[in-house]
């Protein structure tokens, strides 16, 4: 049976070398290795902090090995050994030594010569930033973001917003769960979760709840259908939109389906939404979550969103829901690779993708109708300059901030999300009403 560290480094070696998502790739590793909770600890541990931390992880084995070449295997086993020694207090440093050195003889025994003197520097010398006195490079070295990215935040919004930004994207994310107020009342759920000795924290809105240990597809009231795994912030965005009973809604990229799931709950499974999606994969994966939510009166839609009015006729949803294709610089704290896989040249690409499909999703909308456009990043070309977009573009659409007033958001019509909501991820949502 393999030790946790052979877990935690070929999943590391699999995100860093083959592109593997870190999130999903954890999960499934979980799932199919014999591990404890104190392991499943450790490893996620392992595997997380080494790859939300690897520009400065880089940064500090660099000063120790300079441009010599070594296998990118061997890197990530001194990559995951720096982790260790730099951001966990209770591994002893020969522990940390011996591990990497057995580590690196299974697969590159002839470089165990230098992981073990590298580490061994380590212990004597320790690292140290001094050398940096630019802020922004500083604070992309010290949280491990591009220095592109910190740049931009800093010039789109502040140096202040950029530091809380990248401190908060290497915060370990709450696991919040949606409860199914379809299904049975708050009250129930609450006390089915009591009853099985479950410990979770009420969140701020009636709808919300969190766990700290638990993983909540294991639970048995998730398999039932009475929780649905959704981040806080995501939830707003069905809140902002407010569905009412009898509607008929559509959601244009709806996968995993969490945001069309939640506003059938609130509709009490009345009307009709239609949760698109364009690949066929994540349509199956928004259907089986639909039938374990018991719900009706969700419909599926094989489409992509820049054709929706080959399907449907013009101004035929009371109201419209975008929730766009993006950077996904909010999440970042869920999947840490996203920082190192994204290029700005991505970002034009997205940017124009938004725009097709708002073009074709703004034909949906009936007078007197809703549209509302939501993200899970921080950046003003996706975000803000969005809203300047649909508003100079197509004037018949105005702001509505009043489901923002009612959740305590402000009064724009829209809001970016970074820490007003307590727990939840980095998200933008933005409402509009047709006139």
């Amino acid at each position: 049976m393999k030790t946790v560290r052979e877990v935690a480094i070929d999943v590391i070696n699999q995100v860093f070398n083959q592109g593997a998502y870190s999130n999903l790739l954890l999960n499934e590793t979980i799932k199919t290795q014999e591990l404890n909770k104190k392991d499943i600890g450790l490893l996620t541990e392992l595997v997380y902090g080494t790859i939300q931390y690897k520009i400065t992880l880089d940064y500090y084995l660099n000063s120790f090995i300079g441009a010599k070449k070594i296998p990118n295997q061997v890197r990530n086993i001194l990559l995951m050994a720096f982790y260790q020694k730099l951001y966990l207090d209770k591994i002893p440093d020969f522990a940390i030594i011996n591990e990497a050195v057995n580590l690196t003889k299974l697969t590159h025994e002839k470089n165990a010569g230098l992981v073990n003197g590298v580490l061994r520097n380590l212990m004597r010398r320790g690292v140290t930033l001094d050398k940096v006195t630019d802020n922004v490079e500083r604070l992309a070295l010290e949280t491990s973001h591009p220095l592109w990215l910190v740049k931009m935040w800093s010039k789109q919004y502040d140096f202040k917003t950029a530091k809380k930004v990248c401190l908060m994207n290497n915060i370990p994310p709450y696991q919040f769960a949606r409860l199914n107020l379809f299904k049975d009342k708050r009250e129930n759920i609450l006390s089915r979760l009591h009853d099985k000795h479950i410990d979770f924290f009420e969140a701020a809105i009636p709808e919300a709840i969190y766990f700290e240990d638990d993983n909540i597809a294991n639970i048995s009231l998730y398999k039932a259908g009475y929780l649905n795994i959704q981040d806080l912030s995501s939830m707003y965005v069905a809140k902002i939109l407010e569905p009412k009973k009898g509607e008929r809604i559509i959601d244009v990229c709806s996968a995993p389906g969490g945001k069309s799931t939640h506003i059938a709950e609130i509709m009490e499974d009345s009307g009709e939404v239609v949760a698109c999606d364009i690949h066929e994969h994540k349509i199956k994966l928004i259907e089986h979550n639909i039938r374990r939510l018991g719900l009706k009166s969700i419909k599926t839609m094989l489409i992509d969103a820049r054709k929706l009015t080959t399907v449907y006729g013009k101004e035929s949803f009371d109201r419209v829901l975008v929730d766009a294709p993006c950077s996904g610089f909010g999440v970042i704290r869920r999947k840490p690779e996203i920082k190192y896989n994204k290029k700005p040249t991505d970002i034009d690409e997205i940017i124009l993708l938004q725009k097709e499909i708002i073009d074709e999703a703004v034909k949906l909308v009936k007078k007197a109708g809703t549209l509302v456009y939501s993200t899970c990043t921080i950046n003003k070309k996706e975000n803000e300059k969005m809203v300047t977009y649909i508003l100079d573009t197509y004037p018949e659409f105005t702001l509505n901030s009043a489901p923002f007033e009612n959740l305590n958001l402000g009064n724009q019509g829209y809001v970016q999300i970074i820490d007003q909501v307590k727990g939840g991820d980095i998200f933008f949502i933005a409402c509009f009403r047709k006139n």
